[in-house]
């Protein structure tokens, strides 16, 4: 999967895109953490019952950049992406998704597309 400018999750309705005048230290400040390869990387648990190892999670990856960003939810492994939106009883798991979306979009990480 290409870093790309607008992102989608799979299943969702929303288009989101990171904010253009982002600044690399805001990142660090959410949560992000930078990998080998110098992207920056924030994993969130969609289930905290079960841990962040055991748990659906939330992944968003900027490139090293700031150019580009990568945006899905993944299985507990973190090999397959998952839809958390064709199940009706996700409803917790979609919530706990849009609060962690909503705060990065307060904190101008992420803007809407409408």
């Amino acid at each position: 999967m290409a870093f790309e400018k607008e992102v989608q999750l799979l299943g969702d309705t929303v288009m989101y895109r990171f904010n253009p005048n982002l600044k690399k230290y805001a990142l660090g400040d959410t949560g992000f953490v930078q990998n080998n390869a110098g992207a920056y990387v924030m994993q969130r648990a969609l289930e905290p019952s079960k841990g962040l190892d055991q748990s659906i999670k939330l992944k968003i990856v900027i490139n090293a950049d700031v150019t580009g960003m990568k945006l899905k939810t993944i299985n507990p492994s973190g090999n397959a992406t998952v839809n958390i939106f064709k199940n009706s009883d996700q409803t917790e798991l979609v919530e706990l998704l849009r609060y962690y979306l909503n705060e990065l979009v307060e904190r101008e990480i992420l803007e809407v597309i409408v």
